[in-house]
Parts: structure tokens; C-alpha cells; sequence
């Protein structure tokens, strides 16, 4: 007797071999058989016949460290067949927080994705093992893996200060990436483009990636640069992941500037050669030529320094926009200049704003939003931040589309969205966000795999399940076997689609029936069902 059987399925299992006809039955939370349950009984039987049944997705790479506690729901993942999100990347997190920095961090939090909710954000905890406590105590739609992010451990000890830290300072940060990595994180991860990443030394990268090697944990970076200074910045991430013994994940790998599009077969060559020296890396990317991020991150890293009240004082100040303006157009030693890379105002378009006055601006990009205001656009991009108190996001054409296709097809390649999780109609739909945050899974399956056949289903399921499984050590997830947990969706690859644009990107995926997360029909039918099975999953819980 079973709980749930799935009748005639095709089975991608997630190991990248060829589809094949099988039934699923499930008890509990487990998968207990996959082959031929005909005349078996069960509480429930799915006729899947003419469907596709594959593990459930991982979403590697993301950002909803605090919209889970807003709407747990997680809609955007579950209609897009993900049953796993893994939070806490590029340095940016909420956990541990210190008495004497919260108000730097929750200053700071706002001004990322993050700062999209739209209420008064609260951090109710202060160690580690409290905000895993939080997420678990408000049951989500899909299971939870942790990042611990290294610019939460550095604003932990030192704020939004540039200063050099000291010994002492770095063995309290080590203490707490113990800790974190003790409460089950599954990586620390870093963002060299943020702050205070930005502040940070390669030594201090090193010495905390050092303290999480005895968990087996992985060194997740968004790089100091992904454009003219491509190079530099892998070299400097390989060094920090050699010199600590800890293996290397490349977050959202990506070549950004016009004249650095088309170099991607030498990127490939550049890593390759790193992984025969002995050093493991591996990279994920999502499926859009245009990135998201903060406005702020359009400035150099100084004008942030102590804080975002002390950022908007200075740039109340002329002089200080002047210097501004100055480090933009001829750049800062160690800097990733967006602005000079984008080279295009017309590229850079307002996703969300704080100020009711500004909402207008939402989707029209800086230079017609400039015209129609009667400012040059660096006054614009100034005035926005002191206004907005650095809230307003932005999303960029940062690449080229045959450079993306081109990263996708790699066989090694992991998917993430870099979104956070929402709904249609919840607290959390707001402005125009990256039309990623509701459509990256499907089109994969859709786009890439479909219609421009740059891989086999497999591969992109593969993509999907095993491969940031094993990344992450999740054990008995990511693939379709008895014993492992019953994450599964499946669907009809002919009527996925991602429905998401970036003129109206909040939009469900269309073409999943169902999806189970531990066990559970958290979709039935094409609609998201009332079930909230969803699991922190610890290092600790996974069994590594």
C-alpha cells in the first residue's frame, strides 16, 4: 500500500540518462519503488501518461533569505517545478546579526533585493541557528538549503567599514562561520561587486573559507568583476579556494562589456586549465542577457562607507557628487564599473522604487526618465539614491544572448535564478521585477531545450537536480531512486512556458500539472495547492 503512485510516466531521473517508462510509488516522504506497480494499491493514484516526471528543481542560485517569511506560498518556484531554493548568495544575508552593527546591516539589506518588501523589515534573530529556526517555524511551499553569506559575518564584527581588519576581528568572524557552518549552512558565499565585499581583503576571503573547509563546505563568489577584469577576478577566487583547500562555485558566470562579448569558448579554456591544476569549480547562470541589482551598485564602493545614512549625506554634498561623477568616468583601482561597462543609459531601466512620487519611473530606463525630468542622468541616478535612501533597483542589458546561450549549453553548467521567491498577488509583487524571479526554469525547458535545442531534456533536468545536488551535498535529493525524497514535477515539455517579459514580468510559468515536495502535491492539476511541506535542509539533516 502506497501513499501516492504516479502510473506511466516517462522518467528523466535527473542523472542525465535517456528517458524511460516507469510508475513511482510513494509513502511518507521517501520515493519507496520506481518500475511496474501495476495492480499495486495507493491513497492516491496520478495517471501521468503523456507527462514527463522529473526530480524537482533546484534553484542554486538565490536571493529569498526574507521573502519566505513574507509569503511562504513561494509560488514563483513551485509553478516553475523548483522544490528546492537555496538562499544566501553573493555575501548577501541576514544571519548572525550583531547589537552593535543591525542597524548598518538592516540598512545595508534594504538596498538589495531583498529591500524590495514592501513593509518595515524586521531581524528577529541574532545567531544563525535562530533565522533557521525562523524560516522552519513558518513551514514554506518548498524545502530551504542555507548559504551563510560572508558580507553578514564581516557587517557582524566591523560594519560598513573600510578599515583593515585586524586579528582579532577575524578570529570572531571565523567563530561565527564555525557556528553557521555547525548549524548545517552548506557554503559560505561571497559578493566582491557588493559591499562590504568590496572592502574586502583576499586574505580575509581566505582565512573564513578556511574555517568552513572541515564541514566541507563550498566557496560560492559572485566575482570582483565579470567584465574587462575577468580574468584578474578568477584568478583571485581560485587563490582564496587553493590557498584554504575548499572547492570553488562560480555564481551566475557571465562575460558583461561590449567588447568582451564572444569570449566565452576562452573563459571555458581559462577554467578548464584551473581544474586540471587540481582546483574544483564549478558555475551556474541564468537564462537572460539582462541582470538585476541595486542602483547603488552603479556607484564606487567609498561613497557607502559607514553606512547608508552617512551615503546620503555625502551625497547631498556637490563636491562629493563631483568626485563621484569623476571615479565613474575614469574609474577606481580594483572596481567594477557598471556604468562603463554598460555604456548605455537607455540599457539600465528602473525595476522598483520606494518613493510614490517616483513609482512612474518603473520600467522606463534612465536616459528617457532623464529627458522627461529635464536632469542629466548622473544628477538623476544621484538625486534617486538620496531620495530612495538607496532602495531603487535597476535591471541592466549587461550581455550578449549568444554569449548566455553559449554558457547554458556548457555541459557543467547549473541553473539559478538570482531572484527571490513571491506570488502574482502577494505582498511581494511589486514594481517590475527581472522577469527571472517568475520564469528561469521554464525557459530552460522551453526556450533552450525546446525550440533552440541546445540540449537534450535530460541534460536540462540534469542541470536542475543531480548537479547542485551534489554540489550542495544534499543527500537523497536530486534524483529519481528508491529511498530518495519524493521531490518530483512533471509535466508536458510541449506546454512549458515561461510567461514572464520584462515589460510584464509577473507572471506564473505555465505547463507544470504537478509538483510534490517531500511527498506532498504542493501543485495539483496545474494549481498550487495549500500544502506547505517545505524543509530547512541542514548539513546537519542531509546526512553529510
Amino acid at each position: 500500500m502506497f501513499d501516492i503512485i504516479i502510473l506511466n510516466a516517462s522518467v528523466i531521473d535527473g542523472t542525465g540518462k535517456e528517458p524511460y517508462s516507469a510508475d513511482i510509488g510513494i509513502t511518507g516522504d521517501r520515493i519507496r519503488e520506481v518500475g511496474d506497480l501495476t495492480g499495486a494499491e495507493a491513497g492516491e493514484i496520478i495517471d501521468a501518461k503523456g507527462m514527463t516526471v522529473a526530480p524537482g528543481f533546484i534553484d542554486l542560485h538565490t536571493h529569498s533569505d526574507l521573502s519566505f517569511l513574507y509569503d511562504r506560498r513561494t509560488s514563483n518556484r513551485i509553478y516553475n517545478g523548483v522544490t528546492t531554493d537555496v538562499c544566501g548568495n553573493c555575501g548577501v544575508g541576514v544571519a548572525p546579526v550583531s547589537d552593535k552593527y543591525s542597524d548598518d546591516l538592516l540598512g545595508y539589506l534594504k538596498t538589495r533585493i531583498i529591500g524590495n518588501i514592501p513593509c518595515e523589515i524586521e531581524l528577529k534573530w541574532r545567531t544563525y541557528k535562530e533565522y533557521l529556526n525562523a524560516v522552519n517555524e513558518v513551514h514554506t511551499a518548498v524545502n530551504v538549503a542555507p548559504i551563510l553569506a560572508q558580507g553578514v559575518i564581516h557587517i557582524y564584527e566591523k560594519g560598513l567599514s573600510q578599515s583593515e581588519t585586524t586579528e582579532e576581528e577575524l578570529e570572531v568572524m571565523k567563530k561565527q562561520v564555525r557556528e553557521a557552518m555547525e548549524c548545517g549552512a552548506v557554503g559560505m558565499s561571497s559578493g566582491l561587486i557588493y559591499l562590504p565585499g568590496a572592502y574586502t581583503s583576499s586574505h580575509e576571503f581566505t582565512e573564513l573559507c578556511k574555517a568552513m573547509k572541515e564541514y566541507g563546505g563550498v566557496y560560492f563568489t559572485h566575482k570582483r568583476d565579470e567584465g574587462d577584469r575577468l580574468y584578474e577576478a578568477i584568478d583571485e577566487a581560485a587563490g582564496v579556494a587553493l590557498s584554504a583547500g575548499v572547492p570553488l562555485h562560480i555564481s551566475h558566470l557571465k562575460v558583461t562589456g561590449k567588447k568582451n562579448f564572444g569570449t566565452v569558448k576562452k573563459v571555458f579554456s581559462y577554467i578548464r586549465e584551473l581544474q586540471a591544476s587540481g582546483l574544483k569549480i564549478t558555475y551556474d547562470t541564468y537564462p537572460y542577457s539582462w541582470g538585476m541589482t541595486s542602483l547603488l551598485a552603479l556607484l564606487p564602493p567609498w561613497v557607502s562607507e559607514g553606512g547608508i545614512d552617512r551615503l546620503v549625506e555625502r551625497l547631498k554634498s556637490p563636491q562629493m557628487r563631483e568626485k563621484v561623477i569623476y571615479d565613474i568616468e575614469n574609474g577606481v583601482p580594483g572596481w567594477s564599473d557598471l556604468i562603463k561597462n554598460i555604456q548605455d543609459f537607455s540599457r539600465i531601466v528602473i525595476a522598483s522604487s520606494k518613493v510614490e512620487a517616483n513609482l512612474w519611473m518603473e520600467g522606463k530606463n534612465l536616459q528617457e526618465i532623464a529627458a522627461q525630468t529635464g536632469k542629466d542622468v548622473y544628477t538623476l541616478i544621484l538625486d534617486l539614491i538620496v531620495e530612495e535612501k538607496a532602495r531603487t533597483l535597476i535591471i541592466a542589458g549587461m550581455m550578449d544572448e549568444d554569449d548566455v546561450a553559449e554558457i547554458l549549453s556548457d555541459p557543467d553548467t547549473m541553473i539559478g535564478s538570482d531572484s527571490m521567491t513571491c506570488g502574482e498577488d502577494g505582498l511581494l509583487a511589486a514594481g517590475k521585477p527581472h522577469p527571472r524571479t517568475f520564469g528561469t526554469q521554464a525557459r530552460v525547458l522551453a526556450e533552450y531545450c525546446r525550440e533552440r535545442k541546445l540540449f537534450p531534456l535530460e541534460t536540462a533536468v540534469k542541470k536542475m537536480t543531480s548537479m547542485p545536488a551534489k554540489l550542495l551535498g544534499l543527500k537523497d535529493r536530486g534524483e529519481i531512486k528508491p529511498g530518495y525524497y519524493a521531490d518530483l514535477c512533471m509535466f508536458d515539455l510541449a506546454e512549458v512556458q515561461d510567461m514572464a517579459t520584462y515589460q510584464d514580468p509577473i507572471r506564473y510559468s505555465k505547463g507544470m500539472e504537478y509538483v510534490f515536495v517531500n511527498g506532498q502535491v504542493a501543485l495539483r492539476n496545474g494549481k498550487q495547492t495549500e500544502v506547505y511541506a517545505g524543509r530547512v535542509i541542514t548539513r546537519e539533516k542531509s546526512g553529510k
